[in-house]
């Protein structure tokens, strides 16, 4: 039995909501998703606001190096419910959300000078956003104690969701939403179930899809990320992901001769540890590798991969996948 909750939200925007995916001359696109490390940054900053005193919140501005401000966190002697963010292993994970139905709007905005209080020579653009009233899901997952302050996770995003808002340009009105329906409480050996259901039989095709960017590692390129070196990439990955969620696994998934079908991409996120932002090479959504399901499959430590991602910045929601028959 693993000892884990994961909190299912189901939200609606209730004002235009913008993240951006790239920026052109005078456009700049939205995602289609609100990245996981978006979701975490505005409920941590929220929980450390709200939680913290005005000593430590003193003590924590004061300190410039993200590791630092880490470290005081993690080292925190009261039963804070900030200090399990901090966790290595992280044992509060967030999910990207994925829309419903994504319906957008283009919205033109101009660029002010403050010196002269006039429009900037070009700087008239076009931003594209999702409207309001659509619905999108998301999860935090809660290992071990964290689900200690499952209700704390709760309020704060309820708090977010009244006071708050997400994602790009909030200081003009975008971001805002609501928590709608009934929140989903899932324990964690529920979903191992729910992803082992449907995989193949031993020798049958099977295709592993990527659902969210899966992170080729810092320093990755296409050319050294392709073919056999990506599935062998993938395997190690699989493995470490179960290992750091306490399971003990050599090999949980055989990865031979795969085809390999990779959509390299770039994406950038804000780093509330580092204070920065950083980019990385990402394999995009519906990348795959198709391969014959193995006589041996370790299932427990290929579920716990598949319920919390794999590769760096799985923490946020990165590097989720399915597997499935391959006509499926």
């Amino acid at each position: 039995m693993f000892e884990g909750m994961i909190l299912h939200f189901h939200c609606r925007t209730a004002s235009p909501f913008h993240t951006t995916r790239q920026r052109y001359a005078n456009l700049v696109k939205c995602a289609p998703f609100i990245l996981g490390s978006t979701l975490r940054g505005v409920v941590l900053d929220t929980l450390v606001r709200t939680c913290c005193s005005p000593q430590r919140l003193a003590s924590l501005e004061s300190l410039n190096d993200p590791a630092a401000i880490a470290e005081e966190h993690s080292a925190c002697p009261e039963a804070c419910p900030v200090r399990p963010f901090f966790a290595q292993p992280s044992l509060v994970r967030f999910s990207f959300a994925t829309f419903e139905g994504v319906d957008y709007r283009m919205m033109t905005r101009i660029g002010l000078s403050r010196e002269t209080r006039s429009v900037v020579e070009g700087s008239i653009f076009t931003i594209e956003a999702v409207s309001p009233g659509v619905r999108f899901d998301f999860e935090v997952v809660l290992l071990d104690q964290a689900q200690e302050i499952a209700e704390t996770v709760v309020e704060t995003v309820r708090h977010v969701a009244a006071l708050g808002s997400i994602g790009g340009f909030r200081s003009i009105g975008l971001g805002r939403f609501e928590v709608v329906g009934e929140l989903q409480r899932i324990p964690l050996d529920e979903r191992l179930d729910q992803v082992m259901a449907g995989w193949p039989g031993p020798g049958e095709r099977a295709k592993l899809t990527f659902t969210t960017p899966f992170v080729l590692g810092a320093g990755g390129t296409p050319e050294t990320m392709g073919g056999e070196a990506l599935a062998r990439y993938v395997v190690g990955q699989i493995d470490r992901a179960a290992a750091q969620a306490g399971y003990t696994v050599e090999r949980a998934l055989s990865l031979e001769r795969a085809d390999v079908r990779i959509r390299p991409d770039f994406i950038s996120r804000f780093s509330y540890e580092q204070g920065l932002r950083e980019n990385r090479l990402v394999a995009w959504p519906d990348s795959s590798l198709r391969f014959a399901w193995p006589a041996t499959v370790d299932a427990d430590g290929l579920a716990l991969a598949l319920a919390l991602g794999i590769g760096e910045w799985s923490a946020w929601g990165f590097g989720r996948f399915s597997v499935g028959a391959e006509h499926a």
